[in-house]
């Protein structure tokens, strides 16, 4: 699945490579890098034990576990792993004595990444740098590229075709949870052959951050992957509240409703509610009261009850209590009528697959 890409570098091709550091991070990398260099010929004055000129760590990353590697060195009793991450910036591992490995936690790696190692031999320091770039021809690679979680049971994800991309491209699109189980997208959507979405009706074995990676292939043209890692409760669309009723008295008419059902069960406290009242059969912006409630208020809202010829209807919708992503409206509820007693209405959803 994955076509790993890189080469060892040296401090000056590293230099070359970068040119001027957009980076803070990369820049202090660099110059550590420099100053480690000046400081091993300052110890080879003083007759200290020195590494060969040509020692190598011969340096490999798997991207598909996000482990780098580098052969063992005898005596070697410090080492430290590092990737510069365009968006993340300076990711640092500390190696544990005598292992000769670190492994980096998910990230996006379309964009490519340089990693590098050093390590303690003999008291001297010795480095090594690697570039990781994403193989393929330029603008072939998925675009657009988001996901969407409803009705607590489905996800969709959909992506566009690059736009150098060849007419025989095929895109395929991963999953890999934090526990490393990967799943390839059991039920592809198409357009005139080509895969730009997925379907998913089973969430085993994906959690709560879970990476997404899209390749390609292609008879014409090396294709380039794009990756993502993505929170799943970032996006999980929330249905409407369950159990919408208007209960009215002679002073105001008390709005209640159940929080909706999620993949994963969360407290009140996590959703955020978008009440419309409208008076009945007038749509008029200007007549519309968009009110908005927290899931710790106990979900209900006093509403003051309007003239007894006044009918209004309310209709309610959901988002996280972090993020306005407002989900779809409820069916409206009619109160403020004549009617001598409180009225409910309640709602019964059936899975859409």
């Amino acid at each position: 699945m994955w076509k790993p890409r890189g080469r060892a570098m040296g401090t000056a091709d590293l230099l070359r490579r970068l040119g001027s550091p957009t980076s803070l991070l990369a820049t202090v990398l660099l110059l550590s890098m420099v100053l480690d260099s000046a400081w091993l010929l300052t110890q080879e004055q003083q007759d200290l034990p020195a590494v060969k000129p040509d020692a190598s760590l011969n340096v490999k990353f798997d991207p598909q576990t996000t482990k780098l590697t580098w052969d063992c060195k005898e005596n070697t009793t410090y080492g430290e792993c590092v990737l510069i991450h365009k968006e993340k910036g300076l990711i640092k591992k500390k190696v544990k004595h005598n292992d000769c490995q670190c492994t980096f936690p998910d990230c996006s790696l379309h964009g490519g990444v340089t990693l590098a190692v050093e390590v303690s031999i003999n008291q001297r320091r010795l480095s090594e740098t690697l570039v990781y770039t994403n193989p393929g021809k330029e603008g072939t690679a998925a675009e657009n590229f988001s996901c969407v979680i409803y009705d607590a049971d489905f996800m969709n994800c959909s992506w566009a075709k690059g736009r150098a991309a060849p007419d025989d491209v095929q895109y395929f699109l991963y999953m890999r949870s934090k526990k490393r189980i990967e799943r390839e997208c059991p039920r592809y959507l198409q357009d005139s052959g080509t895969h730009v979405g997925c379907h998913l009706r089973d969430f085993s074995g994906l959690t709560s951050y879970s990476y997404f990676l899209v390749n390609g292939t292609s008879h014409e043209a090396g294709i380039q992957f794009f990756d993502s890692v993505l929170l799943l409760k970032e996006i999980e669309q929330y249905n409407p509240p369950d159990n919408i009723s208007v209960q009215c008295n002679a002073s105001y008419c008390l709005i209640q409703w159940e929080k909706p059902r999620t993949r994963q069960a969360r407290s009140n406290r996590e959703f955020q509610y978008q009440l419309d009242i409208q008076r009945w059969r007038d749509t008029s912006s200007s007549r519309s009261q968009l009110i908005v409630v927290f899931g710790d208020s106990g979900n209900r809202y006093n509403f003051p009850k309007p003239g007894s010829k006044a009918k209004h209807t309310v209709k309610i919708r959901t988002a996280d209590a972090r993020k306005a992503r407002w989900g779809a409206w409820s069916l409206p509820v009619e109160f403020g009528s004549s009617r001598p007693t409180g009225y409910s209405l309640r709602f019964h959803r059936s899975k859409i697959n």
